[in-house]
């Protein structure tokens, strides 16, 4: 009887996983447009977003010295090291962020590696979904429980807790600095053309949000959201009026 319920608990979350990845996969080149038409209109809202940061700075200053520290750090030592000896937990975090993409697709995950020099590897059941091999060129997997306790803390505590995060962010963004390059194995599996078309939106939005959100909570999601919205809304109308007055 315990087999039978395993048995029948396997097959339900493999049929979920292959459904879920069929979604996904089915949704590539439709969202690869959506992100390639909303890009303008996430760079305005970042830039709104920034210039929020820049009216509250007593908020902002605690994020903005962690931020500032690590890239002084990255910048004078860390880079030069990463290159020469390669960097074991900027990896394990890479695949970390695989395994987390994966779970959340309900699917398997069958092994990990992560090594200095050589890379690492992920090793899951079935045949996976782009999302999954795209997801560590945009998704800030430290950032977000890092969010996620900001949420519950004041004070002193969350002014330590936003440089922390300032730190993060930067250590994101010069991780996918340093991953992004033509003989990645995930990029050639999803496609440079998607990737260009995918990747620069999702990752203006991924900053966008935790910038909003290390200053205004939760609060911050729908008004960037809506942010992103509105500037790419005026972007087409503009372009429709402009496309209209040459005819």
């Amino acid at each position: 009887d315990g087999v039978h319920r395993r048995l029948c608990h396997l097959f339900v979350r493999t049929a979920m996983s292959q459904l879920i990845s069929s979604l996904i996969n089915a949704l590539k080149w439709p969202l690869a447009i959506a992100s390639l038409a909303a890009l303008p209109g996430s760079v305005y809202a970042l830039i709104d977003e920034i210039e929020l940061i820049s009216n509250d700075y007593s908020t902002a200053e605690p994020f903005l010295i962690g931020f500032a520290a690590y890239m002084v750090l990255w910048t004078v030592f860390l880079r030069s090291r990463s290159r020469r000896h390669g960097s074991f937990w900027s990896t394990f975090e890479h695949e970390l962020t695989h395994i987390l993409f994966t779970v959340l697709s309900f699917g398997r995950v069958r092994g990990l590696v992560a090594s200095h020099r050589e890379g690492g590897l992920m090793q899951h059941e079935g045949g996976g979904n782009w999302l999954i091999a795209v997801s560590p060129y945009f998704f800030p997997t430290l950032a977000v429980p890092t969010l996620l306790i900001m949420l519950a803390l004041e004070g002193e505590a969350l002014e330590i807790a936003r440089i922390a995060l300032g730190v993060i962010v930067a250590y994101h963004l010069t991780s996918t600095y340093r991953e992004t390059h033509r003989q990645q194995t995930d990029l050639q599996i999803v496609g440079f053309g998607f990737a260009w078309c995918f990747l620069p939106t999702a990752n203006l939005m991924s900053y966008g949000l935790v910038l909003g959100m290390s200053g205004r909570g939760l609060d911050a999601l729908g008004p960037f959201s809506n942010s992103v919205w509105d500037h790419s809304r005026d972007i087409g109308f503009s372009v429709q009026e402009f496309i209209q007055g040459l005819l």
